[in-house]
């Protein structure tokens, strides 16, 4: 490196100006970003759950009402009685046995037979924010949401 290139680098400053705004459009863009995710959660309380498998809806279950059901989970694979249910859902790759507890209303995974059971490390669903996935048998559980305007339509 010659002299004077060494003399030039030296009289430099550390940061250019477009520097100091390319970093000051991150930081922003990071603060806004953490603001829009933690502020916009949907925390109202959980209403009823809805079973996927595959993505093809399998079962429903609203807190007060009767559960619905399909041909892949039926009336024979609930177990009810006046403060639970417990459901079994059979997948063509195993078995997932749910809990809904209807006085606290929230909805944990009970037992998978599946290789790991992450499944069962899920925080049990107590508002709209969370879920439930099962990947070897393509199980999620999801909250029932309803249109807040109008609470007879589910979404």
């Amino acid at each position: 490196m010659s002299l004077k290139k060494i003399e030039q680098v030296k009289r430099d400053k550390g940061f250019k100006i477009f520097d100091l705004i390319i970093y000051g459009v991150l930081v922003v863009t990071v603060a806004v970003l953490f603001i829009v995710f933690f502020t916009t959660r949907n925390t109202n309380p959980l209403t009823g759950v809805r079973v996927f498998v595959q993505a093809k809806i399998v079962f429903e279950y609203e807190f007060g009402k009767e559960p619905v059901f399909t041909e892949s989970v039926t009336a024979d694979d609930v177990e009810e009685n006046s403060s639970s249910l417990t459901v079994t859902v059979r997948t063509k790759d195993g078995v997932n046995v749910l809990y809904i507890n209807k006085e606290k209303k929230t909805v944990k995974m009970k037992d998978a037979d599946c290789k790991g059971k992450q499944c069962l490390y899920f925080q049990p669903i107590s508002d709209n924010n969370k879920f439930i996935y099962c990947s070897p048998h393509g199980l999620r559980v999801e909250p029932l949401l309803k249109d807040l305007d109008n609470p007879d339509i589910i979404i």
